[in-house]
């Protein structure tokens, strides 16, 4: 079996995470972690689509400009998931605006906002308040949706640095 770079940081990450703070805090947290790296690595190799592929498309930033992943070469990447009507998405989401403003020239970073509201007026309205880009309203439930089962989020607000 041969893993891909993204594959094998996956695993480094787990089981660098299962042995330093899960070990110590949560019971059973090495059986869970290599689990899920298990079940990642089965996803993989049965054919599921690779992060790498759901976020090869086009994006959109706040003046309506047209962004792809190429456009993306060299950049740290960060997806945020999170929605209007989400109380602690509307308190985080200045926080990360103050965040990314500070460092996104500075240290190469982008976020790509992959919303979970329930019509594209809300989340065009939401989105205004973002400086970064976004997942086009009309990948949200099949590319964003993926993204986030891929990406192992259960909640919103919620931020991946890949």
């Amino acid at each position: 079996l041969v893993l891909s770079p993204f594959i094998t940081l996956i695993i480094f990450i787990m089981d660098f995470l299962s042995k330093q703070w899960y070990q110590r805090r949560v019971r059973g947290s090495l059986t869970k972690m290599k689990t899920l790296t298990f079940l990642a690595l089965l996803s993989v190799a049965a054919g599921a689509p690779t992060l790498k592929d759901l976020l090869d498309t086009t994006y959109t930033d706040g003046a309506g400009k047209n962004v792809t992943l190429s456009d993306l070469s060299g950049n740290y990447i960060g997806l945020y998931f999170s929605a209007s009507w989400c109380g602690g998405c509307r308190e985080y989401t200045p926080k990360l605006v103050k965040l990314y403003n500070r460092i996104h020239k500075d240290k190469n970073w982008e976020v790509i906002w992959v919303t979970h509201d329930h019509n594209e007026p809300d989340a065009d309205k939401y989105f205004k308040e973002m400086p970064w880009i976004r997942l086009p309203w009309d990948q949200i439930a099949t590319r964003g949706k993926s993204m986030f089962k891929l990406t192992y989020q259960q909640f919103i607000p919620s931020v991946t640095m890949i």
